[in-house]
């Protein structure tokens, strides 16, 4: 379902991203008995239209949900345990992404960019049927648009 959610997403902006410049090519076309339009904008911005990504290179973050599989306090030994955390997941769990935070006093391991609160449950009653995990919660944090 995921895989199907992500290749409409990359379709719908692929979609609006050449509507995006075909609009400005529509409006530039020049047809007899009718005035002409001119837009002047810089290449950069040209570049970026339809674009998820912004000027300075950042992908734009809204509020949403992700699951948390590991959670420790601010020791070495948490640090460890976190990316120890992160590549199991990223090995046994593909398809989303792995964040390991630290924010003071507590470092987590976290699973997922959600945009409904439902979707990360889903998610983390699937990982907690494997009994794999000792704890595990959904987060809200913000969440990296998906492009």
């Amino acid at each position: 379902m995921k895989r199907y959610f992500i290749f409409i997403s990359i379709l719908f902006c692929a979609l609006f991203a050449e509507a995006q410049n075909s609009i400005i090519n529509k409006i530039e076309a020049e047809e007899p008995g009718k005035g002409s339009v001119r837009v002047n904008q810089p290449a950069a911005l040209s570049n970026l239209m339809g674009s998820m990504v912004s000027a300075d290179g950042k992908v734009p973050q809204i509020e949403g949900y992700r699951v948390m599989v590991y959670s420790g306090n601010n020791s070495r030994q948490a640090r460890d345990e976190a990316n120890a955390m992160a590549r199991f997941m990223r090995e046994n769990f593909p398809g989303a992404e792995v964040y390991v935070v630290f924010d003071p006093p507590i470092r987590s391991c976290l699973y997922g960019d959600y945009r409904t609160r439902e979707e990360a449950e889903a998610v983390m009653y699937r990982l907690k049927a494997t009994k794999k995990f000792k704890e595990i919660s959904v987060r809200k944090c913000l969440i990296n648009l998906p492009y």
